[in-house]
């Protein structure tokens, strides 16, 4: 943002050519210093993408390598609602209906429930969630996904973000896929291989939805989005790649 140009007040008598000459040429050096960016947004911005992420198939091989039957249908939910891991982890059974699971929505003001509907593939993920709770012993409120340690008053305690990152991280590891870090961490800089993360679900689901539908509305209502996202219309290298040898001419 430009730093104000303050102009001494005048007498009555109107300014000479003198000073207007002096104040437009202050005004318009100001304006054209490099030192002074007009708009901070537009000289550090980037337009957002999102990561080329898994496939179908590498993320059924994650679910397969979980490690028991509460982590693989946590990995089944994530995968199947292409939903967040704070919205997953605050999954109940009365939330579970017959085709579809009603969810927190959780950066759309808007519109802070979302229902969601699930895969052909995946119909009977509702059956084999309530069968999971019945068995556990959940109650209707409690959520489906929880810990061992319980709340102070006994009901049983959501897995934390952090948890359901290391299932995730874990299983990713057995099944031996691996992603291009976006930024440096303990595995390693940017563009290195690393584990996969739970929104990387999120971003498969979206794509696939697209690649399979080309329907952006869908995409936006399953996700939950308060506006679409264009960018996952781009392609990816190997997509493009793909597509192109397709071509016979």
């Amino acid at each position: 943002m430009l730093p104000c140009v303050r102009y001494a007040r005048m007498s009555n008598a109107e300014p000479n050519s003198e000073a207007r000459s002096l104040a437009r040429r202050s005004a318009r050096e100001l304006s054209d210093s490099t030192s002074q960016p007009r708009s901070v947004r537009s000289a550090t911005s980037k337009h957002w993408q999102p990561p080329e992420g898994l496939s179908p198939e590498e993320v059924r091989a994650v679910i397969a390598a979980s490690s028991c039957e509460r982590d693989r249908l946590l990995l089944r939910v994530l995968w199947a609602t292409g939903a967040r891991i704070s919205e997953v982890l605050a999954l109940r059974p009365i939330d579970v209906q017959r085709d579809s699971l009603v969810l927190p929505n959780r950066k759309n003001p808007n519109l802070t429930v979302k229902r969601v509907f699930l895969p052909g593939a995946e119909l009977g993920l509702t059956g084999e969630l309530l069968l999971w709770a019945k068995e556990q012993g959940v109650a209707d409120h409690e959520p489906l996904f929880f810990s061992r340690k319980r709340e102070t008053d006994g009901t049983r305690r959501a897995l934390r973000r952090g948890q359901a990152w290391l299932i995730v991280k874990e299983a990713s590891e057995r099944a031996d896929v691996r992603v291009l870090a976006l930024r440096p961490s303990k595995h390693g800089s940017a563009g290195e291989a690393a584990p996969v993360h739970p929104h990387l679900f999120r971003h498969a689901r979206v794509r696939q939805i697209l690649r399979t539908t080309r329907n952006l509305p869908l995409a936006q209502r399953q996700a939950g989005w308060s506006r679409l996202q264009m960018a996952y219309l781009t392609l990816s290298d190997e997509e493009a790649r793909v597509l192109m040898q397709e071509l016979t001419e």
